[in-house]
């Protein structure tokens, strides 16, 4: 699974590299440890007044449809194998598709003597194939939104640590994949973001890193250091 991750890319330079609107995270400053329920910037298009928008915009990762309960989960991520059938997730895979920016994620070793963090990371922004689901607060009347991160089975560093990974885009699918309008065949693009996503893990490395990351109350994610190698 992927449960925790890293974004300290300013709002200007995911602008440039995605091409994209600031929309709501027009103020993203960056963090190193982005945790469950939190609010994080993903890209992503949509339809407005007969024309298409690409924008960065804050969403809460968990996501929760318009549909469900409040009291339903919320998960933080879809598999890759089932994301196009399944019914938390088919709706979204059709048309509701976004990329969660990352410059790295985590991944925790059982060890004698507790939970050892590892961080996985390229060499630049990496670009995280994500679902979203806009939601109308009854009460305020204002939308919102929520993400989740598709995973798929290990095959870069943290295969080492973990069985899951998430499911990265080169940048040749991004297009595709932030097009709003339904995908013909679901089938056909989970099998490109599968050969998409082995060729982005080739370039993938890790290391350990601070037990302080385990805890999402006592870390800082403002501190460069969460991300900075130990022994």
């Amino acid at each position: 699974m992927c449960g925790r991750y890293a974004n300290d890319v300013k709002i200007d330079a995911l602008m440039r590299t995605f091409d994209a609107s600031p929309g709501t995270a027009y103020d993203w400053a960056g963090a190193f440890s982005i945790a469950p329920s939190t609010h994080a910037p993903i890209v992503r298009e949509w339809h407005h007044e007969d024309a298409t928008t690409r924008e960065v915009d804050y969403a809460r990762w968990g996501l929760r449809p318009s549909w469900a309960k409040d009291s339903g989960p919320r998960p933080i991520n879809a598999r890759l194998e089932t994301a196009a059938t399944n019914g938390m997730f088919r709706t979204a895979f059709t048309g509701h598709r976004c990329v969660v920016p990352m410059v790295g994620y985590y991944e925790w070793e059982d060890t004698p003597t507790g939970k050892q963090p590892h961080y996985i990371h390229g060499t630049g922004i990496l670009a995280a194939a994500g679902l979203y689901a806009p939601r109308k607060d009854d009460r305020t009347g204002e939308w919102a939104l929520t993400y989740t991160i598709i995973t798929r089975e290990a095959r870069d560093a943290s295969g080492e640590v973990h069985d899951r990974m998430p499911t990265f885009l080169l940048p040749d699918l991004w297009d595709g994949w932030l097009d709003p309008e339904p995908l013909d065949d679901p089938l056909e693009m989970t099998a490109r973001l599968a050969e998409s996503s082995d060729a982005v893990a080739q370039s993938l490395t890790s290391y350990r890193v601070s037990r302080q990351v385990n805890s999402t109350q006592k870390a800082d994610p403002t501190d460069p250091d969460l991300i900075a190698p130990i022994d």
